[in-house]
């Protein structure tokens, strides 16, 4: 079996096989990598990749929020560990229109999507087990 998957970097559809261990995918026209580290959004890209399907936990943030800096080695292992969720991360000081769109009050924040609809959030430096309780909740 295998999914179809749209480039964070280029946006090329991929058709991307169920992987074994150690094993990753990349993008056939630009090489980048589709899975084991977050992926950037932006105002720009933000819709194709919410929609595509899979789902996705999008964590707003920002270079200057200390909590945001405390959970990204969280998010980081979650998105090397885990092929069932894909982690994206959208820097709001460089993308206002997502972030105003989303009602973004407070850093770093957690939006759970599934086919481009929100499910639910996390707000602040949560720890590891309480994000994985709410995948289990919103995708579960």
């Amino acid at each position: 079996m295998s999914n179809i998957v749209a480039c964070p970097s280029c946006g090329a559809s991929n058709r991307v096989p169920d992987l074994g261990n150690g094993q990753h995918a990349v993008c056939g026209r630009c090489k980048t990598p589709l899975d084991g580290h977050p992926i950037e959004l932006t105002d720009a890209n933000f819709d194709r990749v919410i929609s595509d399907g899979r789902a996705t936990i999008v964590d707003f943030w920002a270079a200057w929020c200390g909590p945001c800096r405390m959970i990204a080695p969280i998010l980081e292992q979650l998105a090397a560990e885990r092929t069932d969720v894909r982690i994206a991360k959208l820097n709001v000081d460089d993308n206002e229109s997502s972030s105003v769109r989303f009602g973004v009050q407070g850093i770093p924040l957690l939006v759970f999507f599934k086919d481009g609809v929100e499910q639910g959030r996390v707000v602040g430096a949560v720890p590891r087990s309480q994000i994985e309780a709410a995948i289990a909740e919103y995708f579960g």
